[in-house]
């Protein structure tokens, strides 16, 4: 017999999926992902034809590959840009790499710097996302990156060979409309663990990836099928209507892009609920607290904790768990080694909890106007219990 109303348990569940999914809309309106996705929309505009030239030019270097030269300018172009714009646009991009072939070394260099800064503002951006402060130095970025850009048309070609030799040997073509959505997924899953300048789960970047895997191919349909069904803008833009819906193209897909982003950084959030703590800065204190209190707990017990260790016990996100011990890492109270480990550096009975408000809130200096003087010193006043103290008044309390 079918129930008539779902189980509390099924309420709750979906009342704590639905206010997961605001608190990852909500980081996409506070990490001005619209506006971010605007900019890299543009700045793909200019860089794409030097990253098209670099790639193609590339891929022709190699005579193994010569065959599949033709296939790979397809397989670019058509999961690239749109089927209605995409034969304008891929025109214009075959006129400007064929051109790009009569240009100096000093030209490639330029090419080539111009698709670095694409790839330099994309790592700013998930920066940004992931909360990272000190991003990776310019020359280890410069070399990693461009090693990208070099390696990646040959790993492509190498893909294209393996499944052109798959499908004869199995008879079928089927593997070549998997490839664009696997090497979307890879590219994706590759571009949120390795770009942040911080530990990101696998886990946490393979279920982005997915989704955002899903939506991309989702949002190429639903454009298809509207360029398809409404064609008032060929009136207002004429001939030239491929760029306008190319940039639109490239605008849309910067926004699903950052949205995965958004949603591997908020992962991390899932685990005890951390996403129900609010983002002003109030909490921070307790957090701060709260880790301090596990650090010193594991210190007892022996232990050095993990980032990802040491946000579940704490119920934090990850990027909030990384700030706040940034910050205690300054007054030298936290230290980490080089594998990612935590522990705490100092005597418990040598913090106070008005240090830690100090440091991740805000200074409550007794030098104000008179009128306020007395309300700070009565602020400050409960606040001058040692961490040790309050461990103590904690257990009594058990």
């Amino acid at each position: 017999m079918r129930r008539p109303f779902p189980r509390l348990s099924e309420l709750a569940d979906w009342r704590r999926l639905s206010g997961f999914a605001r608190f990852v809309a909500q980081r996409l309106v506070a990490d001005r992902c619209m506006q971010t996705a605007g900019s890299l929309a543009y700045t793909t505009m200019l860089a794409i034809v030097p990253l098209f030239t670099i790639a193609l030019t590339l891929f022709s270097a190699f005579p193994m590959f010569s065959a599949y030269s033709g296939r790979f300018r397809a397989f670019i172009l058509s999961n690239l840009v749109p089927d209605t714009g995409g034969r304008i646009v891929g025109t214009y991009m075959r006129q400007f790499s064929d051109n790009a072939e009569k240009l100096t070394a000093l030209g490639m260099v330029a090419l080539a710097i111009t698709a670095l800064l694409l790839v330099f503002t994309i790592e700013k951006t998930l920066n940004e996302i992931w909360g990272v402060q000190k991003p990776r130095r310019l020359l280890s970025r410069t070399l990693i990156y461009w090693a990208a850009l070099t390696l990646g048309p040959l790993v492509l070609g190498v893909s294209l060979s393996l499944t052109s030799w798959l499908s004869h040997g199995l008879g079928t073509t089927s593997l070549f409309a998997i490839a664009p959505v696997a090497l979307s997924f890879a590219s994706l899953a590759l571009l949120y663990v390795a770009v942040p300048n911080c530990y990101v789960p696998r886990t946490h970047a393979l279920t982005a990836a997915a989704v955002t895997t899903v939506l991309l191919e989702l949002m190429k349909k639903l454009f298809g099928l509207y360029i398809q069904q409404f064609g008032a803008y060929k009136l207002l833009y004429g001939a030239f209507a491929a760029f306008p819906i190319f940039l639109l193209w490239l605008y849309l897909c910067w926004v699903i892009v950052l949205g995965g982003a958004v949603l591997s950084a908020s992962l991390s959030y899932w685990h005890g609920d951390g996403w129900r703590w609010g983002r002003h800065h109030g909490t921070r204190f307790e957090q701060a607290v709260r880790i301090l209190l596990t650090l010193a707990q594991a210190h007892g017990n022996g232990e050095v904790l993990h980032i990802d260790t040491l946000r579940r016990r704490v119920g934090l996100g990850l990027d909030a768990t990384q700030a706040l011990l940034e910050r205690m890492s300054l007054r030298n109270w936290v230290e980490a080694s080089r594998e990612g480990e935590w522990l705490i550096a100092v005597a418990v009975e040598r913090i106070t909890l008005l240090d830690i408000y100090e440091q991740v809130v805000t200074p409550l200096s007794a030098g104000v106007e008179a009128g306020l003087a007395p309300t700070v010193v009565a602020m400050r006043q409960p606040l001058t219990a040692t961490l040790a103290e309050y461990i103590d008044a904690l257990d009594d309390q058990k």
